[in-house]
C-alpha cells in the first residue's frame, strides 16, 4: 500500500472485474451449450419406438414375401441407441406358402435426417428353421451311433462307448424347395476309445476321448433315420 493508500483499491478493483468477466464468460458457455444440448434432447425423446418398429417389420415382409405369414414379432431383444440412429433387434416367426417355418432375427434401423427419423432399412441377419418332424428317441439315436462306431473303427484306437452330450439341434438344407429339402439332426457326442499303439499317435492302453457332432439325416420316403458316415472322424485326444 502506498501513502495515499490507492495502491490497493485500484489491485482490488482489477481482481473484482476479472472475477465478473469470468463468471459472464462461463455463463455464455452454459447458456450456449443448454440451447445446443436441448433440441438433441428432444429430437431423442421423438425417435420411433418398438411398436412402430415391429410394424416395420410386418410391412417389410408383406412387401418383400407377400406369399409368407409372419405368425408373430416378438421382442425388442435389444435396443441401441446413438445421435443419429437408434437400431431394435426381434425375432419373426414367419410361415412360408410350402407351409414351412422358420424363426427369423431381424434388425430395424432408424437415421436422423434433420429434425425428423427416417427407416434406413430392415434386416434379417439370421434364419433358424422350426423342426416339423421330431427327433428319434433318445435310445434309437444311440443305437444307430454306436453302430456307425464299432469297435475297430479307428487304426490305433479301440472304441469302447458311444454316448450323447445335451439335446439335438434342428437343421435344414438351404434350397427354394424347402417342402423337398434334406432335414436333420446335430448330436453332440462322446466316443471313448483305448489306445492300442498300432498308430503313431496312439498309446497302447491309454484313454482317449472323441468330443464331436455326428448328424441324424431323415429319409421321408423310408420314413427312416442314417448316421451321416461323413461326419465321422477320428479325432481323439487323451483323457486328462
Amino acid at each position: 500500500m502506498n501513502e495515499s493508500g490507492s495502491a490497493d483499491f485500484s489491485v482490488s478493483f482489477r481482481q473484482r472485474g476479472a472475477l465478473q468477466k469470468t463468471w459472464f464468460v462461463a455463463r455464455r458457455l452454459v447458456l450456449l451449450s443448454s440451447l445446443l444440448i436441448a433440441p438433441a434432447a428432444a429430437l431423442a425423446q421423438q425417435a420411433p419406438g418398438w411398436d412402430a418398429a415391429r410394424q416395420a417389420i410386418l410391412d417389410d415382409y408383406a412387401r418383400a414375401q407377400p406369399k409368407d405369414k409372419v405368425i408373430e414379432v416378438t421382442g425388442p431383444e435389444k435396443r441401441e441407441a446413438m445421435i443419429i440412429a437408434v437400431r431394435y433387434y426381434g425375432v419373426a416367426l414367419v410361415e412360408r406358402a410350402d407351409r414351412t417355418r422358420s424363426r427369423d432375427r431381424v434388425t430395424v434401423e432408424y437415421r436422423l435426417v434433420g429434425d425428423h427419423w427416417d427407416l434406413y432399412r430392415v434386416h434379417v441377419y439370421e434364419q433358424n428353421a422350426v423342426a416339423d418332424l421330431e427327433p428319434p428317441a433318445a435310445a434309437e439315436a444311440l443305437r444307430l451311433f454306436t453302430a456307425a462306431w464299432p469297435k475297430d473303427k479307428c487304426e490305433g484306437f479301440d472304441i469302447l462307448d458311444v454316448k450323447l452330450d445335451g439335446a439335438p439341434r434342428y437343421q435344414q438344407e438351404t434350397t427354394a424347395d424347402r417342402a423337398n429339402a434334406k432335414r436333420w439332426y446335430v448330436y453332440h457326442i462322446k466316443v471313448a476309445a483305448k489306445g492300442n499303439g498300432k498308430f503313431r499317435m496312439s498309446e497302447d492302453g491309454t484313454a482317449y476321448v472323441n468330443e464331436t457332432q455326428n448328424l441324424l439325416l431323415w429319409h421321408p420316403a423310408e420314413k427312416s433315420w442314417s448316421v451321416e458316415p461323413q461326419q465321422l472322424r477320428c479325432s481323439f485326444s487323451k483323457v486328462k
